[in-house]
């Protein structure tokens, strides 16, 4: 807050105020965060020390329906997968939370912006503590609402409002799709309880029963296929896959902390934790197609889906210049490798790069705020001083940075950190977790391997690209040179991330030898495996691959070096490229062209592929890259599907709805039609009122003939 020296003692009150406003609404918001981590932890130390044995807590009966036998309790269900869940949505989003009272200082909506932000926790918990599908909806609708809500928290930007309606519409299709699945569920079962669901689908499938559903007997792996495939569908809105994942760059409109709860820990991996909860439904169907009962193998479709996700976002962010931007899409192509292991039936691993993603993402985002942050500063500090007003400046594009290594060092590291462990160089975190999932692409399909390999060579260099615009060369913008670096508020939260992400791994590091895994089993000893050991307690569908009622996918639990040296080397290979060779020394000042676009690669320049690479490669690749970020990403998915389908459709619709069906059929039709009816039947029964006693006493008269003649030709 800054005040004129000639402020009036009521302006100074009023600031103090707004001071004191900011640091209640905060602080408690953010002790809220951080209590339900305290009792997350709990829960966890609570579960290990009964032998994590799962319970279900019934708070309240929700829906009660006697006549139709149909009761749907509010209950939470705490197991070993929903407390990792609760850890990390509570845990990262404590430290969201505390780096945001730093980063939204100023604010005039500084209180509504952490009422929304619990709010978002809120949801979240219950999506994930829900024993129930339809309590877990009510969380699914709940962080959609909340995304809503923060990702047009600006709404006076045309740009922001438009980007939270685009979520919230997209989201819908998704939405409805795991409406569907629940009616579904409801008719097979007449219950929407994991447990009872679980379990009645094991013993049906295992005992080769029907279930008659709209008077056809069906088999019930191909109504298991057919719920698979709208969850999948949920999951692709909420996680940002194929087709669904055009609302997710636009999201980047919200602040910063918002950027990195949505993308970090909270509504894009709601999509994951539905499928591995549902991870007997999913593995039922695997089986059933495996024996032909079925043929839509709906988890090879989700692993599909999650490789072919992964590829595509990882060449989008080559052409992005704006620094979220480039973690939106890299966010998308994460949760693709997500996706893709727990269609593999790789749950455990799917669930241990959710977990470090969240580490390193949240620490990217927020360290892309700290860098806004400091570039804002700067460019306030150039306004002061009366400097290039009227120069273009965006503190997001990557072309107005360079060298903020030094102006800002703290930042300059955990954002190195973090970078490093999205592109999975060991040892840090998103080297395990990525690694995990690749053995298992390696051992169960060769074409998921390969789409995830050339998706994690793609990661690694475009943030070598990021890094290397931001942080090193010379500044290309007064706003860069005179960037400061954030409070310690804004950092320490970021420092705790980089330790997480650095650490993050030893979650569940592998065997090292097979006489490690031949010793310890299934039984993990230290650090070896330990979420698979955490996890398998929670995951049902272990449980029934070892009485041999399915055949789950080999996890492969020792250390797998080839894919570790592969996907090493060539993550080293990408970033040293993108770092030393394509960006070296350019660009030097913000108009330059991106050396993507011009510059051949050195060893091209001597050999005589050179004219093969500038006349054909560079121009392939440049209009693949721009037809994929322009024409299909933007002009068709973002544009012509959100605008000229999805809201054409809509409005057209609601006008119809509007003109025909309620002005000229509701209004003009059963309404006024109604009135009128009223009054022509009014109007001929007044004609026999006439007032003259005559014509009453000659309706009496014929009437009293009329019954005489009916008694004497029916009665008598």
């Amino acid at each position: 807050y800054r005040l004129p020296p000639d402020a009036t003692p009521g302006e100074k009150v009023a600031v103090q105020n707004d001071s004191a406003g900011e640091l209640w609404s905060g602080w408690i918001a953010s002790l809220m965060a951080i209590g339900s981590f305290i009792i997350a932890v709990l829960l966890m130390l609570s579960l290990a020390s009964h032998d994590f044995h799962a319970e279900t807590i019934m708070l309240f009966d929700w829906i009660n329906i006697p006549a139709a036998d149909f009761s749907v309790p509010w209950a939470m269900q705490i197991d070993t997968l929903s407390v990792t869940m609760m850890l990390v949505v509570a845990g990262v989003g404590a430290l969201i939370h505390i780096y945001a009272i730093g980063y939204m200082h100023g604010d005039p909506d500084f209180s509504r912006f952490f009422v929304y932000m619990n709010l978002f926790l809120f949801f979240m918990l219950i999506l994930v503590s829900a024993n129930n599908y339809l309590m877990l909806f009510v969380g699914w609708e709940g962080v959609g609402l909340c995304s809503f809500l923060l990702i047009g928290f600006w709404f006076d930007d045309i740009k922001n409002s438009n980007a939270a309606r685009k979520a919230f519409v997209v989201n819908r299709i998704g939405d409805f799709a795991v409406i569907l699945a629940m009616i579904l569920l409801f008719i097979i079962f007449g219950t929407l309880g994991f447990d009872t669901i679980f379990e009645s689908s094991a013993e049906m499938f295992a005992a080769g029963h029907a279930v008659s559903i709209f008077g056809q007997e069906v088999a019930l792996g191909a109504l298991l296929a057919a719920v698979t495939v709208l969850f999948l569908i949920g999951a692709t809105g909420k996680s940002a896959q194929i087709p669904l994942y055009v609302w997710l760059p636009d999201a980047m409109a919200g602040p910063t902390p918002v950027s990195a709860l949505i993308h970090a820990a909270t509504m894009v991996t709601s999509g994951i934790y539905l499928i591995a909860r549902s991870n007997v439904l999913f593995e039922i169907v695997r089986e059933a197609a495996a024996q032909g009962v079925t043929w839509l193998n709906t988890p090879d479709v989700v692993a599909y889906i999650g490789a072919t996700t992964a590829l595509l976002a990882a060449l989008i962010a080559f052409t992005q210049f704006d620094i979220k931007k480039v973690l939106a899409y890299s966010t998308i192509s994460q949760l693709g490798f997500m996706i893709a292991a727990v269609g593999m039936g790789a749950y455990v691993a799917g669930m241990f790069h959710l977990v470090t993603h969240a580490f390193f993402k949240a620490l990217l985002f927020l360290s892309s705020g700290s860098v806004i942050h400091g570039m804002e500063h700067g460019h306030h500090h150039l306004h002061e001083a009366g400097h290039h007003d009227g120069e273009p400046f965006d503190p997001q594009d990557m072309r107005f940075m360079g060298n903020l290594r030094e102006r800002m060092p703290t930042t300059y590291w955990v954002f190195l950190i973090g970078a490093l462990a999205l592109a999975g160089i060991p040892p840090l975190a998103g080297f395990w977790s990525k690694d995990e999932i690749l053995a298992h692409g390696q051992t169960h399909d060769v074409g998921i391997y390969i789409l995830l390999t050339l998706a994690a060579v793609g990661t690694a260099f475009y943030m070598g690209r990021q890094i290397k615009m931001v942080f090193f060369g010379e500044p290309r913008h007064e706003a860069a040179a005179h960037a400061v670096e954030s409070a310690p508020l804004m950092t320490t939260p970021l420092i705790i991330l980089a330790g997480l992400a650095t650490l993050g791994g030893l979650l569940n590091v592998p065997f090292f030898s097979e006489g490690m895994a031949a010793r310890y089993g299934n039984h993990p000893g230290g650090i070896f495996l330990a979420l698979e050991g955490w996890l398998e307690h929670s995951l049902a569908a272990f449980e029934l691959s070892e009485e041999g009622l399915i055949h789950l996918p080999h996890t492969p639990i020792v250390l797998s070096p080839v894919v570790a040296l592969v996907s090493t080397v060539l993550a080293v290979a990408a970033f040293a490229l993108a770092f030393w060779v394509v960006y070296a020394r350019r660009p030097q000042t913000a108009t330059d062209p991106d050396p993507m676009q011009r510059t051949p690669i050195w060893w091209f320049g001597i050999l005589p592929l050179n004219t093969l690479y500038m006349d054909i490669v560079v121009p392939l690749f440049n209009r693949a890259a721009a037809w994929l970020a322009h024409r299909l990403d933007w002009a068709f998915w973002h544009d012509f599907v959100h605008d000229n389908v999805i809201r054409d459709l809509f409005v057209g619709f609601a006008n119809f709805a509007n003109s025909v069906l309620d002005r000229r059929g509701i209004d003009r039709g059963l309404v006024e039609g109604t009135a009128a009816a009223a009054r022509t039947l009014a109007g001929v029964l007044r004609l026999s009122q006439t007032g003259y006693v005559r014509n009453y006493a000659l309706g009496l008269f014929v009437g009293v003939v009329a019954l005489l003649a009916y008694f004497l030709l029916y009665v008598g």
